[in-house]
Order: C-alpha cells, then sequence, then structure tokens
C-alpha cells in the first residue's frame, strides 16, 4: 500500500521555516560530505508471522544535517549483493560533430564572399572528449562535475594551438567547452585557413533554428482553460493526461525537482511562476544568479519579450489557485525552474544555443562566473527547433545525456506529412514529441516520421491541439493566453517526467528507465498512414500519449504486503522522528520468504537511505489453496493476467492462464486484470480447497461496428439522395472516430467486378526496351512518346523503379532500397503510379521492358518474371502498368502467385494525397486481373458527409449521413470511397465504398461564344 504524503495541516511556523531556508540557497539538493542525511535505527527489520496475521513496527529517523529534511518515503523491491542494480545505460559517449558538406559551411562561405565581410562563425575540433565513466556515477553532484571538469580539461588542453593561432591573427574569439570548439568573428580567409588546419575538423556558421509557429486558437475568455467543461479551474489538457488525479491520489506534483528551458526567457514575477523560480528569495525578492542565462548579457533578470518561453515554462511547473482567473495550467507545480534566453526572438541562433547548452551543464553567476554543474538542472524542455535530419546539436545532447539531464523538444509544427519530423526532435537520444487534439487525435500541424535514417519518430503525444493549451503569458498581473502547437505539447511531458522523479527519486537521471515507464503506461494510438503495422507504435503517435496517472502509478512501488502508516512531514536539524512501518501476511500469495525495502530519500538526488525488511510468512493448518483460470471473454485464449485479492500481493497467471494462490480462511474480493482488458472481480469464500470457474475478461478498449455495405444510387438531373451509415460502440471505452471523403482523383474498376474491365495482357514487340537496374534502383527520361494527363500536370517522360512503379518526380533523398510499404510512399514523394510497388530483386530473375503501342497512344512498362528479395519460394511475378493517351490507367497482373507481407498498389499525387487500391498479404490481386483507373470529377464535388468527427459511448450508436448529389458526369460511373478512422485499436480504418450513376440531363443548351478580335 503507498504511503500518500499529503502535508495538509503542518504548523505555519514549520511552513515559514521551510520555505525561508529553501529561499535561502538555490534549490538544488546538496548531499551532505561526510554522512548520509538520514539513517534509520534499526537499519532491518526481520519479522515471522502466520499466514493472515499482521504487525507494527517503529523505526527511528535521525537528521543527520544542519538543515529541515522533509524526507520522501518510498517501498521498494528488494536488491540483493549477488545482483547489485546496474547502473543506467549509455548514451552517446562523446560530443558529435554537425554534418555539413566540406571542411567550410557553403552558407559562411556565401556570407564572406565580399572580401571586406566579417561574420562569427564556429570552428569545431577534430577530436572531442569521452564521457563513458559519466554513466557509471550514481551520485547526481559527482556525475555533474565529472561531466563538466571532463569537457573543461579537454577543450583546454586541446584548443591552446588553435587559440595561439587566432591571437596571431588578431581575431576576436571564445572558446566552448561543452563542445570542443571555438567562436571566432572573421573573414572568408581567416575561415578557410583555419579549417585547414589538422586538429580542425569543420568550420560552420551561425545558422538560426526557429521556434514553431504556433497557432492563437479562437475560444471564448471563459472557457480558456476548460471548455470541456466551463468553471473547472483544472484545465482540460491536464485532466486529459491524469494530473489532478497524481495531484490527487499520490500527492506527488514534482517537489524537488528543478526543470528548465531554453526558449524566450520567462516572465519571472508570474504570480503562478514567481514563486517556483529557484531565484526566488520571499517577499518579492529575487537572486538571479545561477537560475537565469541571458546568452548577449542583455538583460540580468529574466524576460520575455516574446511570451513563448513564459507558455512553455508555465506548463511545466505554473501553479493555480483553484480559481478560473488562476486556473491550474502546470503539470509540476512544486518543481522548481530555471531558464536560458536561447531564442531572443521567434528564431534562435545556434551560438545563443549553444551558450545555452554550456550553461545548463554548469550554471554560472550573473556574470559568467563561478560555475556550478550541481546546479544544473534536471529536466530540458526545448520548444524550437530546426529543419529534419540536422545534427548539428546532437553533440550538446550528448553532453545533457551524460551529466543525467533529461533533453525533450518538440517535433515541430511542419504539418502531417511523413518524415517532416524535426531537428533535434528526431534524434535517438532525446524525446521528440508531438501534439494530439481533445479527442486524442493527431494535430494536423503535427510533424510525422520516420526520420532521414529511417528511424521512427516521434516518441510520445501529448496535448497541443484544438481547442489549444492556456498556459501563462506576459503582461501585468495573472496573464494568460491560448496556444496551440507540439511547443505546448513538449513541456507537458517535461513536467511529466518531474512528476516521475520526484515519485521516485530512483530514477532521477535514468533516462531508459524513465523512458520505459512512459511507454509502458502510454495510451497507444494505432495508424498506418506512414508505413507502420497496424496496432504498433508508429511515425505519426510513436508510442501513443502520455498517461500521467498510469505512468506514475508505475514508478512508485506498490508492496502490498508492506506499508508506511505514518511517516515525519518534516525533521529539523539534528533531530528524530518516528516512521510506523506495517506487515501483513494476509496480503502474500502464501506461506513463503518475502524481501523489501523502505526508502528515505533526503531530496531527489541524495542516494537513499534503506530499511531492508524480511517477512517470513508460516503455513497454517487451515489454509486453503484456490485455483482457476483467466481467459479472454471474446476468444477464451489464456491470458497473462494478474490474480489476487485485493489489496494483496496478486500472483501471475501461467501459460494456460491458470493461477494459485493459498490463504487463511475468510471472505475475498479476488481480482483479476490483464493489459488491455477490462479487470474483473469475483467474491469468494474461503473455507477449504477450491477451484474456481474460470474468469473471462472483456476488452478494454472501444470497438467500432461501422456499417460498411457499400452505397450505390442512380442520380436524376438536380436530385440528391441521403444513406446512413451506422456508427455503433460495442466496447467498454468511448469511441472516437473521424470521418472524410478520400481525395480519389481515379475511379477503380476491376474485371471481376460485373461490368468491369476485360483483362488482356499486352505482348510487347520484339523492338519493346529493356531497362538496366544493375547501377541503380530508378531509370530517369524514361519516354512515354505523348503527353500523359495526370493529376493537374502533363508528362512526356517518366521514372522508372526496379520496385514495381513509375512516377514523374525523383526521390528527394538517395533511393537505394524499397522505403515504404503502404501508401505514402516516403521514397518517391510526388507523382506515383504503383501496380505492385514491392522489393523486387532483378539479380535473381526477370526483366522490365517498355514501349509505346497502339499508334503512339498507349505506353507499357511490364515487368516479366520478376522475383522478390527474400522471397525462399522463388515465385515469380508478371504484371504491367498501361498508360494511356486520354488519362485512363490500367494495371494488369498475368502471374501473381500470392500478394507478398509487404506490397504497395495505388497512385499518389503528394504526402497526403494518394488512392492506395490494396496493402500487403491483403491487397485484392491474383492471376488474370485488370483494374482500370479512369480520371473522374473530385468526389467532394459530389459527396458530403452530416460530420466530420464524433464520438460514440459504450452500448451506443451513431448514423453518419452521406449525401450523393447529381454532377455533370465526366465519366459513368462515378466512384469514391468514405474512410472511418476510430479509436478502436484492432479495427482503426473502415472503408465504405460509394458509386454514383448521374443520369444525362433531359436537355443541354450550347451558347456560342462569339469574340472580337482587332487586327
Amino acid at each position: 500500500m503507498t504511503y500518500r504524503a499529503r502535508r495538509r495541516s503542518m504548523l505555519a511556523a514549520l511552513t515559514l521555516l521551510w520555505l525561508w531556508i529553501f529561499a535561502a540557497a538555490p534549490r538544488a539538493a546538496v548531499r551532505a560530505a561526510t554522512s548520509d542525511p538520514l539513517s534509520a535505527d534499526p537499519p532491518a527489520l526481520a519479522l515471522a508471522l502466520p499466514l493472515g496475521a499482521s504487525t507494527s513496527q517503529t523505526v527511528t529517523i535521525t537528521n543527520n544535517t544542519a538543515s529541515v529534511l522533509a524526507p520522501t518515503v518510498l517501498e521498494a523491491n528488494p536488491v540483493f549483493a549477488a545482483a547489485p542494480a546496474a547502473p543506467p545505460a549509455a548514451g552517446a559517449t562523446r560530443v558529435a560533430l554537425p554534418q555539413q558538406p566540406g571542411r567550410v559551411d557553403p552558407q559562411l562561405a556565401r556570407e564572406l564572399a565580399d572580401p571586406a565581410a566579417r561574420a562569427d562563425f564556429m570552428i569545431y575540433l577534430r577530436d572531442q572528449a569521452d564521457l563513458a565513466a559519466a554513466y557509471q556515477i550514481r551520485d547526481w553532484n559527482a556525475r555533474g562535475q565529472y561531466v563538466y571538469a571532463t569537457l573543461r580539461d579537454y577543450a583546454e588542453r586541446s584548443q591552446r594551438g588553435l587559440r595561439a593561432e587566432l591571437a596571431a591573427r588578431g581575431l576576436a574569439y571564445r572558446p566552448f567547452w561543452v563542445a570542443n570548439a571555438v567562436l571566432v568573428r572573421g573573414g572568408l580567409a581567416d575561415a578557410q585557413a583555419l579549417a585547414a588546419r589538422a586538429d580542425v575538423a569543420l568550420v560552420r556558421a551561425n545558422h538560426i533554428a526557429a521556434l514553431p509557429a504556433a497557432a492563437t486558437a479562437q475560444i471564448a475568455a471563459d472557457a480558456r482553460c476548460s471548455p470541456d467543461d466551463p468553471g473547472n479551474p483544472i484545465c482540460w489538457n491536464l485532466r486529459k493526461i491524469g494530473v489532478d488525479r497524481v495531484w490527487r491520489d499520490f500527492g506527488v506534483a514534482g517537489r524537488g525537482i528543478v526543470v528548465a528551458n531554453i526558449d524566450t526567457g520567462v516572465r519571472f514575477d508570474h504570480p503562478a511562476l514567481a514563486r517556483q523560480y529557484r531565484g526566488w528569495r520571499g517577499a518579492a525578492s529575487y537572486d538571479h544568479n545561477y537560475s537565469w542565462f541571458d546568452p548577449k548579457g542583455l538583460n540580468r533578470a529574466p524576460a520575455d519579450p516574446h511570451g513563448h518561453g513564459t507558455h512553455t515554462m508555465g506548463s511545466m511547473v505554473a501553479s493555480g489557485a483553484g480559481t478560473t482567473t488562476r486556473p491550474a495550467v502546470g503539470v509540476a507545480p512544486e518543481a522548481s525552474w530555471i531558464a536560458a534566453q536561447g531564442c531572443a526572438s521567434s528564431n534562435c541562433g545556434e551560438v545563443d544555443l549553444i551558450s545555452s547548452a554550456q550553461w545548463l551543464l554548469a550554471p554560472t553567476d550573473l556574470d559568467g562566473r563561478s560555475p556550478r554543474p550541481d546546479l544544473r538542472p534536471m529536466i530540458v524542455n526545448n520548444s524550437w527547433s530546426a529543419g529534419g535530419g540536422d545534427s548539428w546539436y546532437a553533440g550538446y545532447t550528448a553532453a545533457w545525456r551524460a551529466a543525467g539531464i533529461f533533453p525533450l523538444f518538440a517535433a515541430g509544427n511542419s504539418g502531417s506529412a511523413c518524415r517532416s519530423i524535426n531537428s533535434p526532435g528526431d534524434y535517438p537520444d532525446v524525446l521528440g514529441i508531438g501534439a494530439t487534439d481533445q479527442n486524442d487525435l493527431a494535430a494536423s500541424f503535427s510533424a510525422r516520421g520516420p526520420t532521414a535514417d529511417g528511424r521512427r519518430k516521434p516518441d510520445f503525444m501529448a496535448p497541443g491541439g484544438s481547442p489549444g493549451i492556456l498556459s501563462t503569458a506576459p503582461g501585468d498581473g495573472e496573464s494568460y493566453r491560448v496556444l496551440q502547437g507540439t511547443s505546448m505539447a513538449t513541456p507537458q511531458v517535461a513536467g511529466l517526467v518531474a512528476l516521475l522523479w520526484s515519485a521516485n527519486p530512483n530514477l532521477v537521471g535514468d533516462y531508459d528507465a524513465t523512458v520505459d515507464l512512459l511507454r509502458a503506461s502510454a495510451r497507444a494510438i494505432g495508424d498506418t498512414s506512414c508505413g507502420d503495422q497496424p496496432g504498433a507504435p508508429n511515425n505519426v503517435y510513436g508510442y501513443g500519449r502520455v498517461d500521467a496517472y498510469a505512468a506514475v502509478q508505475r514508478a512508485r512501488p506498490d508492496i502490498a504486503w508492506l506499508s508506511v502508516e505514518a511517516a515525519p512531514a518534516a525533521i529539523g536539524p539534528g533531530a528524530s522522528a518516528a516512521l510506523q512501518i506495517r506487515v501483513d501476511s494476509g496480503r502474500v500469495a502464501g506461506p513463503g520468504v518475502y524481501h523489501a525495502r523502505v526508502q528515505l530519500f533526503a531530496s531527489p538526488t541524495s542516494t537513499p537511505t534503506a530499511i531492508d525488511i524480511t517477512l517470513t510468512v508460516a503455513a497454517i493448518q487451515t489454509q486453503a489453496l484456490v485455483t482457476g483460470r483467466v481467459l479472454s471473454a471474446e476468444s477464451g485464449a489464456p491470458l497473462a493476467a494478474t490474480v489476487g485479492v485485493r489489496a494483496a500481493q496478486p500472483v501471475a497467471t501461467g501459460a494456460q492462464g491458470e493461477f494459485a494462490l493459498t490463504l487463511a480462511p475468510g471472505v475475498y474480493q479476488l481480482e483479476a486484470s490483464a493489459p488491455s482488458f477490462a479487470s474483473a472481480e469475483r467474491l469468494i469464500t474461503v473455507s477449504g480447497d477450491l477451484q474456481l470457474p474460470d474468469i473471462a475478461l472483456l476488452p478494454d478498449y472501444p470497438r467500432a461496428v461501422v456499417g460498411s455495405t457499400p452505397i450505390s444510387a442512380e442520380l436524376a438531373f438536380g436530385e440528391s439522395r441521403s444513406f446512413g451509415i451506422s456508427i455503433a460502440n460495442s466496447g467498454a471505452r468511448p469511441l472516437q472516430f473521424h470521418a472524410r471523403v478520400l481525395p480519389d482523383a481515379f475511379g477503380a474498376f476491376r474485371s471481376d467486378e460485373p461490368g468491369g474491365p476485360a483483362y488482356s495482357w499486352r505482348q510487347l514487340p520484339n523492338t519493346a526496351a529493356t531497362l538496366d537496374f544493375s547501377k541503380a534502383r530508378y531509370q530517369k527520361d524514361v519516354p512515354l512518346g505523348f503527353e500523359f494527363p495526370f493529376y493537374n500536370g502533363t508528362f512526356t517522360d517518366t521514372v522508372v523503379a526496379a520496385d514495381g512503379f513509375l512516377a514523374f518526380s525523383t526521390p528527394p533523398a538517395s533511393y537505394t532500397a524499397l522505403a515504404s510499404g503502404c501508401f505514402p510512399d516516403i521514397g518517391f514523394s510526388f507523382f506515383e503510379i504503383a501496380p505492385f510497388r514491392a522489393d523486387v530483386d532483378l539479380a535473381a530473375g526477370g526483366a522490365v521492358h517498355y514501349a509505346t503501342l497502339d499508334q503512339g497512344r498507349t505506353f507499357v512498362l511490364s515487368y516479366e518474371q520478376v522475383r522478390l528479395r527474400g522471397d525462399a519460394s522463388g515465385s515469380a511475378y508478371s504484371f504491367q502498368v498501361l498508360l494511356h493517351a486520354d488519362g485512363r490507367i490500367v494495371y494488369q497482373y498475368r502471374a501473381v502467385p500470392a500478394a507478398p507481407q509487404v506490397v504497395a498498389v495505388g497512385l499518389q499525387r503528394t504526402f497526403l494525397d494518394y488512392q492506395q487500391i490494396g496493402c500487403g498479404s491483403a491487397a485484392p490481386l491474383h492471376s488474370g486481373l485488370a483494374i482500370e483507373l479512369r480520371p473522374q470529377a473530385a468526389p467532394a464535388q459530389w459527396l458530403t458527409l452530416s460530420a466530420a468527427q464524433g464520438a460514440v459511448q459504450p452500448a451506443a450508436e451513431q448514423t453518419l449521413t452521406a449525401t450523393l448529389r447529381w454532377g455533370w458526369p465526366q465519366s459513368l460511373p462515378q466512384r469514391a470511397r468514405i474512410e472511418i478512422s476510430s479509436s478502436d485499436p484492432l479495427r482503426e480504418r473502415v472503408i465504405v465504398p460509394v458509386q454514383a450513376v448521374p443520369r444525362r440531363p433531359p436537355w443541354v443548351f450550347w451558347l456560342p461564344v462569339i469574340s472580337r478580335q482587332q487586327w
């Protein structure tokens, strides 16, 4: 049972004393150098009880420091000497260098083209310090000192020769140690000469990053915090991720954790932020040393002329007053904050961002002196970004990670196209955060993955979309404003990390363990639009939308048979206090020996004092064995579940879903739970051995039941007809859905449907050309022989890829292998025609031919007897695509033994405008099939929906109305598809086919157009 420390009844005098002590020095935990800050007597407990009994023990806790301590008390699992806890996994161990073409940055060469021009540039030395040993250091202060000293000393030694030459040239310079680099102001000749040095890796211009453009949400002032529940002073986004429940149920609000942002600055005296500022000294008094950094040296107190930084800091730590004028907008309102003004406006210079990164590793006084790595923040929020695939900041995030700092970056507001993720949020050693709206759907502006090198991003999502995030703003008094963006989502996850580290200080500095908790607790949201498999983490939502309550619940170990009944709220210098510990052998799974610990933290960064507890539970004559199984109510399959009686230690089920508990006689509430299933309870009376009926668990997610019967109608002139599409929810959770008419510019007609086109394989003449892919995976400038209309363009030649498709564009990056599974294709971005896009291995056999037939009216591209890479069966595939001069496209399949796991069939205009006919092994292909794609009017011109989104409660149903209207028939019939996507993880997307057959109008008037032309 977890001890919930609320501290609501502390004496006013003690509260004032505590606040005075924290105000007297920067709020960073500094461990006593000579002894542990807390000691316990006795240091261990060994207890023996019969099954079903309980007892309490008192332990005396002594404060060995000269300050008042408010200890955090945690239950914990045991650590045995034979298996000591491993140090945190190492991230990058050397500061990485930026990537650029050539040793002199091309941008710098352009800036300095005029011989008289002068500019700032950064010289990066080739050798960088190795920080691997930092990951073995558990002490927070020692770890920070090691990283700082290692980087500083290495730079001092290795920069001597370079600094001497700079002095000889008479150039002004500023050395950096966070990366082994020197900032210089000079001309092009200087840059070129310095770049030629053997110890220099590259010379880089002062590039500009940016704050992602944040949208101001239009919403009534009285509903800005809680448009879903007007008057609720806890804003919708905090309630969405369960922050309010964390405060209420666990008493955790970030106490002891220091966060920072690199942003436009912060309004430090905002009433919701002032007391959390580490420089606050009480009664409107502040000391800005070690808590504020302006790289330009203009502001000696925190300032924010833009407002972006005040907003992001508020989302992390702003406190509420329980009113609509001062609502709760911050995730961790008991955490402290510091700030670096790396962005003086909406643009952020690289030099300022580097300076900020260095200062955060070892904050200084306002004059840049006396660095203190022990005062570095624990978590850094970065709501700024640059273009994707740019590793220039990787060295600084590597140094942060080595020092135990947790870095988070906004994914960027660059839109919903795949591969739009920004840097540094796309780095592997940081968290990149995207934005969702109030329905847990990705915001349209939230950038997607994968990264340039194919990794999945973003990592997590948090609220940042509609209806917008309310947070603190510059101005007078209690100013707030609403913004949307991934900039708004990221600080909420930073605040969540503060909650986790405050709840369990064992996590401080352990990036991987923290990320594991976030992954395990996030609410998964499926999406396949960027090439991911259904149900898996993906390039739109990452591992899902964060769930603060579930994460903190996992972070605080709950030992069922152990509880802390009373813990001291505060202990004075040199004083002692009693800690009451209770053990209950009725809360174990049966007789045996059980081990646990109680940990006492003087601060989140101190090494805990541990009280080892051993409980030996003896059997009793009246004990009984309770057995049973846990199965899925839907399929009857055994589940990997946990089973136990209420408030007791559960047991895990076996391979067949079986379990066994040994209990004393009595009446119990039996509980069974499994991931993604609703928990079940059963009241049992134990008087002897008991075999229980199977426990069937229902899925704990929404279940979409969508009426997907095809819609078809003949429409007379001027007629419109409406059809209902039922959307029901048979699951246990509310179902969120979105509906849209897909932008199908072509009607798809199959030879295996009534009235469909005829299959007729086109045999190419002996004069047909054969394409050679031995040196490249695609061939450019393949002539069509006529003008071919496709979407909004007309083309006379094409690009043919070995992988079963052609395009009217070249790939944006090097194309050496199949880049995508389903549509959209991220390898070739635009104007793609794919009859069978798969990983074709022409080295294993087969060939690709083309010819123009039918008196120059039909282009035929034929893949014949080709094999697929890695296909052990050796199956051969033959298919072709025909392009007709009138814009029709025909796919024909002579030999398709089976649709492979990775194949896509369809068309693509852009990342966001594509028409997928089939994907993967479910693609509707077979030998002897023809698919004709006929140009048609945009479906949105004749098909509308009654709603674009909605929510369906469990056991409820809604009707979506589709209305078809007569339109001038460009082709007959017209075809469209309605896509209904939902939060059902097993049926994320349903397609409803629609066909309209507009009849000819009863009459048509042709009006002559007469023009007059003067000669």
